[in-house]
């Protein structure tokens, strides 16, 4: 049963602070410690009667929650409007709008609540903020007035503009209506009835740039021509695993839908379309050009968000590119869509023979000299967590030559893992708690497909001679005491990723990048092969590498100490916008070049130096 738990946090996203003060704590449980608990803020049961409502363009509608403790994600649920038979797609955001995973609807009914399950659950770090949202590509939905907090197990949504939507192709929603809007879309969390001692918040995941549209103002003038209609009282059953405000009840309002404050923008429409029904505008500009609205076009003046396509600028940006929404009278002219400088063709790869008497790579590392020796037999593992990974509990367990078909989850210290191949991804994080462990000569990443989340995290752990493939994050650096060697990472991107060869968030001291190869040439939502910007960075040795690739293909600013960039080998022309962004200032710079290579990642020629260039 869902119950409520102590929470205390703070998230500042834009000008909207989100507050939660502590609840009661909640009542003992006779749930065992360890078994996985479900929760979501409605049940598949509870009645919507809600308005439906067409704005007959592509939208995009979320909520935006947090858990007070760490868990998984395992689906999307939304309530469908009667008469819709468009397509659905359900997502999950972090709150710098990066798309952590999607699914696709299926074997919908006529209405009513309708789920879809990740392939994989998506692991949700404690008190950080996340929107969960649904694309519906007729435009058709559900939305009701007045949504005020509401809590489920360690679940909350926010204290204000929690919903959210963005008009367009699906992407990430970070627009709300000033009336405060309930659309009506669920999370399935599951998480372990454990109850840690307080620990510090962390920090939310830093937006890369601007995307968050301002909260509306308070004194919003409706148009006069738009009066609401008459309320309906009837509203959801309430479930009885939950605990809601009374003002979460849904009602009826003509004003409906995306609406934000202020004067109506977006961005340009097919011409000759129909004005919105619930338009807030009082008195449009006189346009040469008639302009689609949908019928609860949102908007006060939003933020211009950039895009990720685009021309080349100091700062790549590293948020999600929402697609913009119809362009009403008054707007601001958005930023131009910045595109991308053509990547030059390379040569194919060619299949790849293992090196005389392996135990290494005789040049940079390849697919042939990384990832699981040839010969080696191997043996299933079973899923244990929840179907979609293996958690390991034992202090110094060895995985020797054994297949796991979804993550891996180190959930011990001193864990060892060797010749083995995992099809999801390796992290040490167990809520505020992460743990040693040392990988070798093993493959991580599924045989096809693309996953969003980096192969290997988070810290204290050593990774050598380790094939990361179809990951859009290669690994994740996110604490101290972390080796990095002898590994090939061959990097993919889903639409909205901002894929990266090793990224740092929220790093410590000792990181030792040595002896890789980093390819980025085939990803399309790029950032680096190399991306240390985070500005906990101490102590950075970056030797020996092979990069190719990215928006800037060696990016290292923010950090400090003995801060290290030597030896590596940057493939000539095959970024977009730079070879390097970095504090040369701060940086033992020295003998780094720009290279051609073959098809085996073979150097076969120098074209020159690599200088730093902040």
């Amino acid at each position: 049963m869902a119950v409520s738990v102590p929470v205390v946090w703070f998230v500042t996203r834009g000008d909207v602070t989100v507050k939660q003060a502590a609840a009661e704590r909640p009542a003992p449980s006779t749930a065992e410690p360890q078994k996985p608990q479900e929760a979501s803020f409605w049940s598949p049961s509870t009645a919507v009667k809600a308005r439906s409502r067409a704005d007959r363009t592509p939208v995009e509608l979320g909520m935006r929650f947090t858990a007070a403790q760490s868990g998984w994600v395992t689906g999307v649920r939304f309530y469908k409007a009667r008469g819709d038979k468009g397509k659905h797609t359900g997502s999950l955001w972090t709150a710098g709008g990066k798309r952590l995973a999607s699914v696709t609807f299926a074997g919908e009914s006529a209405s009513g609540w309708q789920e879809a399950r990740f392939a994989s659950p998506v692991q949700l770090r404690a008190e950080q903020l996340y929107t969960v949202s649904y694309h519906s590509a007729d435009g058709n939905y559900v939305g009701s007035k007045g949504f005020d907090p509401v809590r489920s197990g360690p679940l909350t949504t926010t204290s204000r503009d929690a919903g959210v939507f963005g008009y367009g192709k699906s992407a990430y929603p970070s627009r709300s209506n000033p009336k405060g809007y309930n659309y009506w879309v669920d999370v399935i969390f599951r998480w372990r009835n454990r109850h840690p001692a307080p620990r510090p918040t962390r920090s939310p995941e830093p937006s890369r740039s601007p995307s968050a549209t301002p909260a509306p103002g308070p004194d919003e003038t409706p148009d006069p021509s738009q009066t609401a209609g008459p309320s309906q009282t009837a509203g959801p059953s309430a479930d009885p695993s939950l605990t809601s405000s009374p003002s979460a009840t849904p009602t009826s309002d003509q004003t409906t839908g995306p609406i934000p404050t202020g004067s109506p923008t977006g961005s340009p429409s097919a011409t000759g379309t129909t004005r919105p029904t619930h338009d807030p505008t009082p008195t449009p500009t006189p346009s040469t050009t008639k302009t689609t609205r949908p019928t609860h076009d949102p908007s006060a003046t939003p933020t211009p968000r950039p895009t990720r396509t685009a021309t080349p600028a100091p700062t790549p940006s590293r948020s999600a590119t929402p697609t913009p929404a119809p362009t009403r009278t008054g707007e601001p002219t958005p930023s131009p869509t910045r595109t991308a400088t053509p990547k030059p063709t390379f040569s194919p790869r060619p299949t790849l023979s293992p090196d005389p008497g392996g135990g290494g790579c005789a040049g940079y590392p390849t697919p042939a000299c990384t990832g699981v020796p040839p010969g080696t037999k191997l043996s299933m593992k079973a899923l244990n967590e929840d179907g979609a990974a293996y958690r390991v509990t034992t202090p110094g367990a060895v995985l020797d030559g054994v297949h796991i078909t979804g993550d891996l989850l180190v959930h011990a210290d001193n864990v060892v893992i060797r010749n083995s191949e995992i099809d999801g991804r390796v992290i040490n994080a167990d809520g505020p708690d992460t743990f040693r462990f040392t990988i070798t000569d093993s493959t991580v990443g599924p045989a096809k497909g693309c996953q969003t989340l980096p192969g290997i995290g988070q810290d204290k752990y050593t990774a050598r001679r380790v094939h990361i493939r179809n990951h859009g994050d290669g690994f994740r650096a996110s604490g101290d005491d972390i080796v990095i060697e002898d590994s090939y990472v061959h990097l993919c991107s889903n639409p909205q990723d901002h894929s990266d060869g090793i990224q740092t968030y929220n790093t410590g001291r000792g990181l030792t990048f040595n002896h890789n190869t980093v390819d980025q040439r085939d990803a399309t939502d790029i950032t680096a092969p190399i991306f240390l910007v985070d500005k906990q960075i101490v102590d950075a040795v970056i030797t020996n590498n092979l990069v190719m690739g990215g928006t800037y293909s060696i990016q290292l600013r923010n950090g400090r100490g003995n801060l290290v960039m030597r030896g590596n080998r940057l493939v000539d022309k095959s970024w977009v916008y730079g070879p390097v962004e970095a504090d040369c200032a701060k940086i033992d710079w020295a003998d780094n070049s720009l290279v051609t290579i073959d098809g085996g990642y073979r150097v076969t020629s120098t074209v020159g130096p690599l200088p730093c260039k902040g």
